[in-house]
């Protein structure tokens, strides 16, 4: 830094000196310590995103979304949907260790059969192999049921029948299989469970369970097809079948924001043209700090749109964006903006 000098004379005792020389110095005091932030300074607050809010966001969302009716457990009966979902229930199939209860009870039931429930519900369509390999899966309807009397939760003692809602005629799909999350030895049967999708096999004989197809008529006469298949136990059951792509397949990987990682935000693969496949990206890279899938399984040159979302001072926040996969591909996500549930729910819905 420059240093100026500037000589007076005949001005040792005068007061513009004295008063020049004071003003001098209080600048100088301003500076030194008017360009230094206090320690004790408190940083201004910064938004964070928030996992465990984003988390609690979703079990809310499938806690909201359960439906509940009253039976009578010496009876049984048949619940109906809001979406049209029906479940038979035999008569005395309620229970508590394998004794059957009487008088009334509460069922249970959610229904998911888009892509925005399966998102903010946080139940995509990822399948497990039974080698462990991850997939993704197409959906005709992701099912929770479950049963209770008062404080208890209830078993089920005898096989109960899901029809799924109606759905029309072109839509249907004939390789649809039965799955419920995880094995029969993991806790996956509860409301709050994350488990994968596993196929089925409710008979032991080696071949894995697939719906009946039943057709009907409509009160307008239109045609329609429903699936309809047993479950021997209450939780989650979905209808799907593998997203199988016989082209090369590849790794995909997607960069978030500078601060955002596994554990504070949600991101999701949607396969467009497929209304009901919608796979989570659950692996978090902690080398490349980036998402990724499971065994790069993700067929190059199908279009999607990677979905990214987190929570921040209680509010959703989201970032979409529309792509072609290619070889090792990597998607790079700047920032993400704010948004309600509800326009969330219609933007994801009205995804190609």
């Amino acid at each position: 830094m420059k240093t100026l000098t500037q000589k007076f004379r005949n001005l040792k005792n005068s007061k513009t000196v004295t008063n020049m020389l004071t003003n001098a110095i209080g600048l100088s005091i301003i500076i030194l310590f008017g360009s230094c932030t206090p320690d004790n300074e408190v940083e201004p607050y910064q938004p964070q995103p928030d996992g465990q809010a984003l988390n609690e966001r979703f079990l809310d969302n499938r806690n909201n979304a359960i439906q509940e009716f009253t039976l009578d457990a010496s009876v049984g009966g048949i619940v109906i949907g809001a979406q049209g979902t029906k479940v038979q229930f035999q008569a005395n199939s309620f229970g508590i260790n394998g004794v059957p209860v009487t008088g009334n009870v509460t069922v249970q039931l959610i229904e998911v059969y888009d892509k925005a429930s399966m998102l903010l519900k946080n139940k995509s369509t990822l399948g497990q192999r039974p080698n462990g390999d991850k997939e993704a899966l197409k959906s005709a309807g992701e099912f929770f049921i479950a049963a209770k009397q008062g404080v208890n939760e209830l078993e089920l003692l005898e096989k109960a029948t899901i029809t799924s809602k109606e759905i029309d005629p072109t839509n249907f799909d004939g390789a649809m299989q039965i799955f419920r999350t995880g094995g029969k030895d993991d806790d996956c049967d509860g409301i709050d469970n994350d488990c994968d999708w596993v196929e089925t096999d409710e008979n032991n004989d080696g071949i894995n369970d697939v719906p009946e197809v039943k057709e009907g008529k409509n009160t307008a006469g239109g045609s329609y097809v429903t699936y309809g298949f047993d479950i021997s136990s209450f939780g989650w059951t979905n209808l799907d079948r593998w997203y199988n792509f016989t082209g090369p397949k590849t790794e995909i990987y997607v960069d978030v924001p500078e601060g955002y990682s596994g554990d504070n935000c949600a991101v999701y693969l949607s396969y467009d043209g497929e209304p009901t496949a919608l796979a989570k990206m659950d692996i978090w890279d902690t080398n490349l700090e980036m998402f990724t899938e499971h065994y790069g399984l993700i067929p190059i040159g199908q279009q999607v749109h990677i979905i990214v979302v987190t929570e921040i001072d209680g509010e959703l926040h989201y970032a979409i964006k529309g792509t072609t996969v290619v070889d090792n591909h990597i998607e790079v996500f700047t920032s993400l903006s704010p948004t309600t549930q509800t326009a969330l729910e219609s933007l994801i819905n009205g995804l190609p």
